[in-house]
């Protein structure tokens, strides 16, 4: 159910702004269902892994859409000026916990201003217009899955799309309104995790610029985010070299079918974010770069739509003394999504992820590559927005 208060009576509690009018809506998803995992589960220690492929049933939530509960607000100012806000949680219904390490509005945090002609100002802890996540997002139109379907997404390949390490802390945003068509967004966080300490260099900052084109049947967007890692300190990465993730992606609609394409060049991948998409790795890399590149379809069928994607990650390869490593990995995936109202729909998915690489180490690990990195994944299940 959307609930939406009319503010006459919240307005009226200031004084000098009886006139003014505001509004907050409550919406949400719950998004749960029935998965399978298979993928490598370590069955030695941290300094001499082993890993197995196992597998498991259970029920989850969050495979479609990441469940998530809001309020959304805005209040007139006068001179077609806006004060809007959205706090944002997200939870887990198989459990009833919170997602995002806990954070009680972790998906998304901000307050700002908004006028018709010049866009949206806004401050808090922000996804990046990249990260196929959040009010700001422009990326997630080029995903066939809409950076969802779990393992399907193409946050598995796109690091900046990832909306695991694309919500930042401490962040201040313009978005564009749209301009017969064009859009354009810059953001920038003081630090991405957490709270800001002093010195400034103990911080990670980051940047994202963004554009983005619609026409008819067409949609063309580029992001380019920047993470300028802490050069002293403990935070993680710190020392690293900058952290440069350039996307592209093209949407062509023709109704009957819809065709999906992105390319991303990723520099400088931090071992944080690598252990992210690949829990687990043993490899002592700070760093490395790839090419990463999706193509996806859509189309109706039944009543529904069923989705499918092929991406890969084409990493460069990385030398010492010590080991070889060639993070080179594909990801495939199908599903359907079935509407049975305006608001609530049924979905199957599959997907697949396949090592395509090289690790040479020494000492030797005591186990292969494929199964750290190999995983599949099975999930039916139902989707309600309110």
């Amino acid at each position: 159910m959307k609930k939406t208060i009319v503010a006459g009576l919240i307005a009226s509690a200031f004084a000098g702004s009886a006139s003014a009018q505001s509004s907050v809506t409550m919406y949400g998803i719950v998004d749960i269902g029935l998965q399978w995992n298979e993928l490598g589960v370590n069955k030695g220690s941290s300094s001499a892994p082993n890993y197995a492929q196992e597998n498991t049933w259970g029920i989850d939530g969050g495979y479609q859409s990441g469940s998530r509960f809001g309020l959304r607000g805005s209040e007139a100012l006068g001179r077609s000026w806006n004060a809007v806000f959205t706090l944002e949680m997200g939870f887990n219904p198989d459990t009833g916990e919170l997602g995002q390490g806990g954070r009680v509005f972790g998906r998304q945090a901000w307050a700002g201003l908004q006028q018709s002609a010049l866009g949206t100002f806004a401050l808090g802890r922000i996804p990046t217009p990249s990260s196929t996540t959040g009010s700001f997002d422009m990326f997630a139109r080029v995903d066939p899955f809409g950076g969802g379907f779990g393992l399907n997404q193409i946050g598995s390949t796109f690091i900046a799309a990832n909306s695991g390490v694309s919500r930042w802390d401490n962040s201040v945003i313009w978005a564009s309104p749209d301009w017969a068509g064009f859009k354009f967004a810059g953001q920038y966080s003081f630090n991405t995790n957490t709270q800001e300490t002093a010195p400034s260099d103990t911080n990670t900052s980051a940047y994202s610029l963004a554009g983005s084109w619609g026409w008819r049947f067409l949609y063309l967007v580029a992001t380019y985010d920047v993470h300028q890692f802490a050069s002293t300190g403990s935070r993680p990465n710190v020392g690293n070299a900058d952290e440069k993730l350039f996307q592209l992606g093209a949407t062509l609609d023709f109704k009957f079918v819809k065709l999906y394409g992105a390319y991303a060049r990723q520099d400088n991948i931090a071992s944080s974010v690598q252990t992210n998409l690949f829990p687990g790795y043993p490899v002592p890399v700070t760093a490395y770069d790839n090419n990463a590149w999706m193509l996806g379809v859509t189309a109706p069928l039944f009543g529904g739509n069923i989705r499918a994607s092929y991406q890969y990650s084409d990493g460069d390869n990385v030398n010492t003394a010590t080991y070889q490593f060639e993070p080179d990995y594909s990801v495939w995936g199908i599903g359907y999504d079935y509407p049975f109202s305006r608001r609530t729909n049924l979905y199957i998915g599959y997907g697949q992820r396949e090592w395509d690489g090289t690790i040479v180490q020494t000492p030797l690990p005591l186990s292969t590559p494929s199964q750290r990195v190999d995983r599949s994944q099975f999930a039916v299940g139902i989707r309600h927005l309110f």
